[in-house]
């Protein structure tokens, strides 16, 4: 038998390459681990620090502080404000450089994100059975209701409890706290506190200026004008603090110009919420310890940008006067004291045409 080699058909490169192309778009796509772990910029990991972790009150007497990987706004990584015995070596080295004093560890000290400090967590505030109220509404009719801060979800299974007080009555008939008649439960739910991470970047701020004068001889009687500045330097770095309860900056609008107002000069963005949850049974007004479980909703995940707004254009307004020289200058008096209530409001609307506000913003990059 005599063997025969078999024809191979040739396929077209650019067919084979549009098919390994194809085949590519609708295979699903492998990811391979590298490396370590990955962990986003502004990563927040709370911690509870004992004065003494061979102690057997090791879980009652210390401090909760928080670390925070470093992020940055515009390339720089933020300030904190801390404690000589929270900052690390190379933050102590640094200062003590600049002062020629070396810092104490209750001495409060200025550190970069960068030089991983510890920071505490200073005031919180309680979310749930317990809670103050965040509002007390009033209906037209009189009747008289609380708003409390909503429990996340998350911690209902946990037991965590919403705080709830109503009310009977009205404000002219007298009001009354109604008992809601629920069975006192066998142990008291967890208590649930909070604590969020501000981020905030230095600016410009407006301020209203107010001018008076005498409408019989000046020809005004208040003169308004919007002027950008800050009483303090600007910053470098952003500063990131902790507080018991973010509450965002509301942009000033000048509706009415009966006194002199001055902008906020920051912007200010939440980076993250760090919870505290307590064992059952724990005191409304106890203070956190190693016993309680700390829980952090981030907020923010990547590094920032940052850019005021831009300056209006200045708005130049010079009051109307009228000249005649007549009845010794009397007339003139007479006019002036006229045209006061209309520079009043040319005035007015000069100054509505600028921005009242430089209100800056933050995006992610």
């Amino acid at each position: 038998m005599i063997a025969t080699k078999a024809k191979v058909p040739a396929l077209d490169p650019g067919k084979w390459n549009a098919l390994l192309d194809t085949l590519a778009q609708r295979l699903p796509i492998r990811t391979v681990r590298t490396g370590q772990k990955w962990t986003h910029p502004w990563l927040v990991t709370p911690e509870w620090k004992p004065k003494d972790p061979e102690a057997e009150n090791a879980k009652t007497q210390g401090e909760w502080v928080f670390r925070i990987k470093p992020g940055f706004v515009n390339g720089i990584d933020a300030e904190v404000g801390t404690f000589g015995r929270l900052a690390e070596a190379r933050t102590l080295d640094r200062i003590e450089e600049e002062t020629k004093k070396r810092p104490s560890e209750k001495q409060p000290v200025t550190a970069y994100l960068t030089e991983k400090p510890s920071i505490p967590f200073g005031g919180n505030r309680i979310i749930g059975k317990g809670a103050s109220p965040e509002e007390v509404v009033v209906t037209a009719d009189g009747a008289v209701s609380y708003k409390f801060e909503g429990v996340p979800e998350f911690f209902y299974q946990f037991g965590v409890t919403p705080e709830s007080v109503v009310f009977t009555g009205q404000l002219n008939s007298g009001i009354q706290l109604v008992d809601p008649g629920e069975p006192t439960p066998k142990e008291s739910p967890p208590v649930l506190r909070a604590v969020d991470v501000i981020l905030e970047v230095d600016r410009l701020t407006a301020k209203l200026d107010i001018l008076r004068g005498n409408g019989f001889l000046d020809s005004y009687n208040a003169l308004y004008f919007l002027t950008y500045g800050r009483s303090t330097p600007i910053k470098e770095r952003p500063t990131l603090r902790p507080d018991a309860k973010y509450i965002p900056k509301i942009e000033v609008e000048i509706g009415s110009f009966t006194q002199e107002i001055t902008e906020a000069d920051t912007d200010s963005i939440k980076i993250a919420t760090i919870y505290l949850l307590s064992p059952k049974d724990t005191p409304m007004d106890a203070v956190p310890d190693g016993t309680w479980r700390p829980f952090v909703k981030h907020e923010v995940f990547w590094n920032l940008a940052h850019a005021p707004a831009v300056l209006p254009d200045p708005v130049e307004f010079e009051p109307l006067r009228i000249v005649t020289n007549l009845v010794g200058g009397l007339a003139d008096s007479i006019f002036a004291s006229r045209l006061s209530t209309l520079n009043d409001d040319m005035s007015l609307a000069a100054a509505l045409l600028q921005r009242p506000n430089l209100t800056g913003r933050f995006w992610s990059i």
